[in-house]
């Protein structure tokens, strides 16, 4: 799923300066919407993510005391063409804390910030850059790395005890209790990664990050490379994919659901025709999971194509 847009960038000047001269907007929808009415909105630290996973770790460490707003909540929604609104810049003007991929993914947040005069005020994390030291052209799909969520935490706890410091310890502990939530997704890598290492065919890199966590060997990196960029994968490369099927040369096929591409359905096909096991992925969460869940599903696929108990 990586189609660029450009149409936006001439009018973003205009999003930031209209966003400074609109009040009282209702703002995006919040994950995990505060339930202390004690604590006043004008009185929590506001915080934009803009994507909806990051957004849930913010809420989870900040609890009462963060208003979270993200922006990127309609897993249909290509992150790559997202526009800004007049809304969403106006979030972000107001934002104590924000949190974006970086690394070329979301570009449109860092033109957002580069746009405001306020930035410098902020505390902004980059999530490839700043805690996965990645740089613009390496894999953007960093979410899918099982030590990003749990640094994510940690930062954010240090962020918001920086802006709050009377509510420093609560942050500690509640960062904490979301890095425990999420000890089934380290067991399951555990059970898999001791089958491992098996090699595996890719529709996109999507799930590279967790393949190279789970040491699964990504035999076609060429033609997942032409996939997210919208081209048609060479000759050569399309023949090696389907060799690797037929021959059995691979253990599954990762297919991200959200590519649109009739070369990867043919694939998919002739996979499913040769007995090759298809795990399904995607790139933004699903309606109505949360991490864990988006997770876990992914990982329970790779188990049950390995034929491993999880």
């Amino acid at each position: 799923m990586r189609t660029k847009g450009s149409k936006w960038i001439a009018g973003i000047a205009f999003a930031v300066t209209a966003a400074i001269l609109l009040a009282g907007c209702s703002l995006l929808k919040q994950p995990g919407s505060a339930s202390n009415p004690a604590v006043s909105q004008k009185s929590k630290i506001k915080v934009v993510t803009a994507e909806n996973f990051y957004g849930e770790v913010a809420q989870a460490v900040g609890g009462d005391q963060v208003a979270v707003t993200s922006i990127l909540t309609n897993p249909g929604q290509d992150p790559h063409d997202y526009e800004p609104t007049v809304e969403a810049s106006k979030a972000v003007a107001d934002a104590q804390v924000v949190v974006y991929n970086g690394i070329g993914y979301d570009d449109w947040m860092a033109k957002l910030l580069k746009a405001d005069s306020s930035a410098k005020n902020k505390e902004i994390v980059a999530v490839g850059s700043d805690l996965l030291g990645k740089a613009a052209g390496d894999n953007p799909h960093v979410w899918y790395d099982p030590a990003t969520m749990p640094k994510l935490a940690q930062t954010l706890a240090a962020n918001f005890t920086k802006l709050d410091p009377a509510h420093g310890p609560e942050y500690q502990k509640r960062a904490a209790a979301y890095i425990a939530s999420l000890a089934p997704l380290t067991v399951k890598v555990a059970k898999i990664r001791q089958s491992a290492p098996v090699s595996v065919d890719v529709s996109e890199p999507v799930f590279d990050y967790m393949a190279a966590a789970l040491n699964l060997k990504v035999n076609n990196p060429e033609f997942a490379k032409a996939v997210e960029e919208g081209n048609d994968p060479a000759a050569a490369d399309f023949a090696n994919v389907q060799k690797d099927i037929k021959e059995k040369k691979i253990k599954l096929f990762v297919y991200n659901t959200q590519t649109d591409s009739k070369t990867v359905d043919n694939i998919v096909k002739l996979a499913e025709a040769n007995g090759i096991p298809v795990v399904k992925v995607t790139e933004t969460e699903p309606t109505g999971e949360n991490y864990l869940q988006w997770m876990t599903s992914q990982l329970d696929q790779v188990g049950k194509a390995l034929g491993i108990q999880m």
